[in-house]
């Protein structure tokens, strides 16, 4: 019997992106089992990439060669440039299909990155796997519809599971949480009092650490307010111990301004931050010095905080967390949290907010969560987001530090043993491994060598049709694509809709605006449709399926 075939529609795993390390990691479970043909479909990698020369499984790279040989034609990069969603594959997936002829296609990120798969006009010849970032509820209706439509769905946490069956009424075939794990280089370090000396702190100090990218969710200005309620009160109690607030984080952004929180604070000198030096790209820790400041290592001016396209190794990352007595994330919402899982490694105890992926994180973790103030709904998303309880925080802050040595010591072991408990990649990688044997594997001739479906779509009218909008949407549904699964689905009541109010979103969702909320994206968010654009789209959907049934006979 041939092996299944599985493609996984991702970011290029040579890449250090999340998506790519979880990639990466899970085909490298999928493959070590012999099992499986395995193929990547990576987005941000190019045909040719040299780099991915050494991956053991094929692969397809997203984008045309422009740095590689040889040059892709002008023509495939306007193609490739035309859409702002062939970033992520959409314009090559049905010839991808075509070349590998997969019987599962697998991917694991956000809404507007894998609907294509949906649409594809081979969606009969596969079986499609999905896991989307679930980081707020409610999750838009037509999310929603297209996570019903997956055969299976997997989460990052088991918050995520319980909002999609939820808000599904247990339509999603939802199979569990599959999260992520964290590099081998996190661990604790067996002498953490002379790791503190060899860095310049010092050893008796209090520090509260963080490790979050600055973006508008990741809440420095109340993580800030929280500690500087925390100090107060640490000062008053006249303690001789010097108490810090650690950010690994990354200055400018496109989030807060950091100097500005610390004036506000009056925390400059409480405050830790990671520079990078740009010769020897080792890190150090110190105050705030501007954007830019001199290395110890070269007493050369040109270190930055750290960055993405400047930032710590594993190696490096796992020594900054291991000078943390207490992690936090401080966020309005997480689709995971990963930092959180890496502070567990190093075996540092984890608080965190009480909402979304963090919910999870922290009770398999036995971290200490901390309640929201209250939940907002952000106007772009309609998603509601949490607003921290900065009071309480500080109270836990208190707390926390209030314990012995040997109590918080015991705390970061249990941590640490959790992590092993529940964060493991052949634990994700297992629940993969499942999902595909469960599946039937079908003869090819029963898939991708069989006849294509062919319809052919009644005639468009001079005038379209004189019925009601939602008769008419069923109309074009039956008689022009020919698709009657799309009948009493999301699909169908949003024809209707657009027919009736005589305009559609020209989005399916993205990173700020859901499909319901695009009006707020200002001019051109909204484009004209009446039954000529509904039946000439239509119409061209059944022509691409055409053009590639033909290919696969």
């Amino acid at each position: 019997m041939r092996k299944k075939r599985i493609l996984f529609c991702s970011e290029a795993t040579f890449l250090n992106t999340g998506y790519a390390t979880y990639t990466r990691e899970i085909l490298n479970y999928l493959h070590g089992t012999g099992k499986y043909e395995i193929a990547e479909m990576a987005a941000y990698g190019e045909r040719n990439d040299p780099r991915a020369a050494n991956i053991p499984w094929q692969y397809y790279g997203v984008m045309p060669n422009q740095n590689c040989e040889p040059k892709a034609p002008q023509q495939e990069i306007d193609a490739y440039n035309s859409n702002g969603v062939n970033q992520f594959g959409e314009w090559i997936f049905e010839h991808v299909c075509l070349d590998f002829l997969p019987d599962v296609v697998c991917d694991i990120r956000d809404f507007w990155m894998l609907d294509f798969a949906e649409r594809s006009p081979f969606r009969d010849y596969f079986k499609w796997a999905v896991m989307p970032t679930v980081d707020a509820r409610p999750q838009a209706r037509q999310w929603i519809a297209t996570y019903e439509n997956a055969d299976a769905c997997f989460t990052y946490s088991d918050w995520a599971g319980g909002i999609l069956e939820d808000q599904s009424g247990g339509k999603i075939n939802y199979l569990g949480s599959a999260p992520p794990s964290a590099h081998p280089a996190y661990k604790p370090f067996e002498d953490k009092r002379q790791l503190r000396l060899e860095n310049g702190l010092d050893v008796s100090s209090k520090i509260i650490g963080t490790v979050m990218r600055n973006q508008r969710r990741k809440l420095y200005p109340d993580l800030f307010a929280a500690f500087r309620k925390f100090l107060d009160k640490d000062i008053a109690k006249g303690q001789s111990s010097p108490c810090y607030l650690y950010c690994h984080t990354s200055y400018p952004d496109l989030g807060w301004d950091i100097p500005e929180l610390l004036q506000q604070y009056e925390l400059a000198s409480h405050v830790l931050f990671t520079y990078i030096c740009p010769e020897t790209k080792k890190p150090f820790p110190s105050v705030f010095k501007g954007a830019i400041a001199q290395s110890p290592y070269t007493k050369k001016w040109g270190a930055t905080l750290s960055n993405v396209k400047n930032g710590a190794s594993y190696e490096d990352l796992s020594q900054i967390m291991n000078y943390f007595d207490l992690y936090v994330q401080y966020a309005n919402c997480e689709g995971f949290g990963l930092p959180q899982v890496e502070a567990a490694a190093c075996g540092v105890p984890v608080m965190g907010t009480d909402y979304s992926a963090m919910e999870s994180v922290l009770r398999k973790l036995e971290g200490f969560p901390i309640k929201p103030a209250a939940l907002y709904k952000e106007l772009e998303t309609g998603c509601l987001r949490a607003v921290p309880d900065n009071d309480l925080a500080a109270q836990m802050f208190e707390e926390f530090f209030a314990k012995s040595d040997e109590e918080r010591a015991a705390i970061g072991q249990k941590t640490r043993e959790n992590f092993e408990k529940h964060y493991q990649w052949h634990l994700s990688g297992a629940k993969w491994e499942a999902y595909f044997d469960s599946i039937e594997l079908l003869p090819i001739e029963a898939t991708w060598a069989s006849q294509p479906k062919i319809h052919q779509p009644k005639p468009k009218p001079e005038q379209a049709p004189q019925i009601p909008h939602a008769d008419l949407a069923r109309w074009l549904i039956t008689e022009v694509l020919g698709d009657t699964s799309k009948l009493n689905t999301f699909f169908e009541a949003r024809l209707t809709r657009d027919l009736m109010y005589k305009s559609s979103t020209a989005s399916t969702g993205g990173m700020y605006f859901n499909e319901s909320s695009q009006a707020f994206a200002g001019t051109g968010a909204r484009e004209s449709f009446d039954f000529d654009v509904a039946y000439n789209q239509m119409r061209a959907q059944c022509d691409t399926f055409l053009e590639l049934g033909g290919m696969t006979t």
